[in-house]
């Protein structure tokens, strides 16, 4: 009985030191050192945000006023829950922000003009320059040559010569060349990716991809340039018409730089707060710490399963067959790199022609065919893709292991008719219009659409990243005003985080996940998967028997405090491989006392609300 005694007291003894040995891991009931197995612990961390002005004046900048606009810290929530009034699960995280504001000294502002003038290309304004140059109200107008600069070239220069630490910290440069006797008029450009299935290079051909800002492909650095432009992204070309959508209110953004100015369109003294805006929404809430749409933990596999991503291919159109428009191999590499802790399969099912169940439906929810069907218990037909292929899952999705994830994605091979009066939506990640958690993929494409550069591979990997858990660079959430926010009105000027290496923008200039994505989903990852940990080590610890599974839990704990000494050390993946071999291990343990771990939500279920905001990824500025 001492023998047996004593093994247990050193389990849990062991349990408390997976938990309670890192500075960084804190109980959110009590805090300090006196977490017991089974609480759930906040991973938190010193986040530097580096502010870098180049070619600004000092006296330009109020920096009080820019610093008054940024939070203390973040603590990220998972987004769609909490438009059903549910809080989702939290997350286990918290950011504490530590601010330098900085001013680039005289031969480094210097050489950086200079790197501009050697990489830029002299071209045409673009289509938005124009444009600009024809409002009633602008104060000059563009010159009839500008630079095409390369954005990522830019990122790379700045990062180098700014000393930016990749490895801890985040950067962003407001870049103001104006002031300057070298100016030119300059757009950034990225012209390196074409769609996989078109081959169509939207940042070629496009004015509307011409950028001021650009950043996390190779760095933790993002940039931000108002004697850019102006450009198309953020309509800050539009300088005649404060609400651009006519609801009302004024679509906030940020003009060119030269129009802050007395009878410009924004009075010089908003600049700091301006530029503190951007750094808080865009920067801050958008990339470098967001917050998840859906919980990225839902899709986690069990122990030895996979992570699967089924496409059913339904040939809505006889003229053209949509499995040559998609490439699963693409789908199949991003995903394995962005998440290489699971083990991943793409695997693809062609109905051809489509039956008749899924076109009915694809009917009702495109307003084709106007009849009654499941839709009508959630308010909308909007609802009538999920609600059809939730009912009928086994029908379309076949049995895999029962410890994979399975994320069901529907394409359809369409129309402009047959998608009706949703032609111009590329896809959507829905949830379960119950409580907030992902359900499935759906995806539309069309010979409109593919002479527009849209196939189906980057619709595909775009809503698959939100289904399992991504959000736009556009949208996300602020922590300390606890606001879900979006494109529009007061915070219009948010559409320049797609200016960002990222799949998740709407600007196709990128079709990987990029540095902010990976830096945020291991963080989401690594807490998840210690907290999942933790509760099962509760249980264990409860258990008589829990003597048995010593070693295992030994091994967990080891693997715990390498992911926390790795999350510190901002060695992110590495932190969430040994995160998820820490629970792997505690899992394996629970299993041999025959403990069941709890399911990846345990959410309460409410009625289906009709004010959610469900809504699909629309085309943007198809014409351009």
């Amino acid at each position: 009985m001492k023998r047996k005694f004593f093994l247990l007291t050193s389990v849990i003894v062991m349990l408390s030191l997976l938990l309670t040995a890192p500075v960084a891991a804190k109980g959110i009931h009590g805090g300090g050192n006196d977490i017991q197995p089974g609480e759930p612990i906040t991973l938190e961390q010193n986040i530097p945000v580096n502010i870098v002005f180049i070619g600004y004046e000092k006296e330009q900048i109020d920096k009080q006023a820019l610093l008054d606009q940024l939070p203390a810290s973040y603590s990220p929530v998972v987004r769609y829950p909490q438009f059903y009034g549910l809080p989702g699960r939290d997350m286990g995280l918290q950011y504490n922000f530590e601010y330098r504001v900085s001013f680039a000294g005289t031969g480094t502002t210097n050489k950086f003009f200079n790197y501009l003038k050697q990489i830029g290309t002299p071209n045409a304004p673009t289509v938005f320059q124009l444009a600009y140059n024809d409002q009633v109200n602008n104060v000059l107008d563009v010159a009839d040559s500008v630079l095409y600069i390369d954005a990522p070239s830019v990122e790379k220069w700045l990062a180098k010569n700014l000393n930016v630490n990749k490895n801890k910290g985040y950067t962003v440069v407001f870049i103001n060349w104006f002031n300057r006797p070298d100016f030119e008029f300059h757009v950034y450009t990225k012209t390196d990716v074409v769609d996989p299935d078109t081959g169509y290079n939207f940042g070629e051909v496009r004015g509307s991809r011409k950028v001021i800002a650009w950043g996390g492909t190779t760095s933790r650095l993002w940039f931000y340039d108002l004697s850019a432009g102006p450009e198309a992204w953020t309509a800050n070309y539009d300088v005649d018409n404060p609400d651009l959508d006519g609801n009302g209110y004024e679509d906030y953004r940020m003009p060119p730089i030269w129009e802050y100015t007395t009878g410009g369109y924004r009075d010089p003294a908003a600049l700091s707060s301006d530029l503190g805006l951007v750094t808080r929404f865009v920067a801050i809430d958008l990339l470098f710490t967001t917050s998840p749409l859906y919980d990225p933990m839902v899709t986690a596999p069990d122990l030895h399963g996979d992570k699967i991503v089924h496409i059913n291919m339904m040939e809505d159109d006889p003229a053209s067959l949509g499995t040559d428009w998609i490439s699963t191999s693409f789908v199949y590499n991003q995903l394995r790199e962005f998440e290489p802790y699971h083990d991943w399969q793409t695997n693809l099912v062609d109905a051809n022609p489509i039956d008749a169940g899924a076109q009915r439906s694809f009917r009702i929810f495109a307003g084709v065919l106007a009849e009654d069907d499941c839709w009508n218990a959630f308010g909308t037909p909007f609802a009538q893709l999920f609600c059809y292929f939730d009912i009928n899952r086994d029908t379309y999705i076949p049995p895999y292991e029962e410890n994979d994830y399975v994320v069901g994605v529907h394409a359809f091979n369409t129309t402009a008719d047959n998608l009706g009066s949703q032609f111009g939506l590329l896809g959507f990640a829905d949830d379960n219009w119950i409580d907030g958690t992902q359900s499935y993929v759906f995806a539309f494409d069309s010979e409109d659409y593919r002479s527009l550069g849209y196939g189906f591979s980057t619709t595909t990997l775009h809503e698959t990243g939100h289904h399992i858990g991504m959000s736009h660079p556009h949208d996300g959430y602020d922590s300390e005003y606890g606001l879900d926010f979006g494109p529009a009105d007061d915070f219009y000027f948010v559409w320049s985080g797609d200016e960002s290496n990222t799949i998740m923008h709407y600007m196709d200039l990128s079709d990987e996940f990029g540095q902010f994505d990976r830096d945020n989903m291991y963080r989401w990852a690594t807490a998840g998967y210690l907290n999942w940990a933790n509760s099962l080590l509760g249980e264990i610890a409860a258990h008589p028997q829990a003597y048995k599974v010593l070693r295992y839990v030994t091994r967990a704990n080891s693997y715990g405090l390498q992911a926390i000494q790795s999350f510190n050390n901002w060695s992110y993946l590495t932190a969430t491989f040994k995160a998820r071999q820490a629970y792997e291990q505690v899992v394996i343990a629970a299993n041999i006392l025959g403990i069941e771990p709890a399911p990846a939500m345990q959410m309460l279920r409410i009625a289906p609300s009709l004010t959610v905001p469900h809504e699909g990824d629309p085309i943007r500025f198809p014409d351009n």
